[in-house]
């Protein structure tokens, strides 16, 4: 950052997207679809207690790994969106440069 101000640079972004859809689908495999059974804590209580909270932090690590591919969606959108602008922007300083071309 130079003088309050920034430069988005394409490529970072289309890395950072990359990297974040790589990660999100890496965070999602360590958790196994069908983890091991569960102890016998001697009541059912307990037990149905312990079956929910497994199933609660399961679902919690697919939400995340959900919000981690959500930020590559978000990346990869800004990517193609200042792509766009740079390629009218481009487009409109040739057209200036140039009002024949109109």
């Amino acid at each position: 950052m130079s003088g309050g101000s920034f430069q988005v640079v394409l490529s970072d972004l289309l890395q950072a997207a990359s990297t974040f859809k790589t990660e999100a689908q890496t965070f999602k495999a360590i958790m196994p679809t069908d983890w091991p059974a569960l102890p016998d804590g001697g009541g059912a209580g307990f037990d149905g207690s312990l079956k929910s909270v497994v199933e609660a932090l399961c679902l919690l690590h697919l939400q995340i790994s959900g919000d981690i591919a959500g930020h590559s969606s978000k990346l990869q959108t800004a990517h193609d969106t200042y792509a766009h602008d740079e390629e009218s922007l481009s487009k409109l300083c040739s057209q200036i440069s140039d009002p024949d071309r109109i």
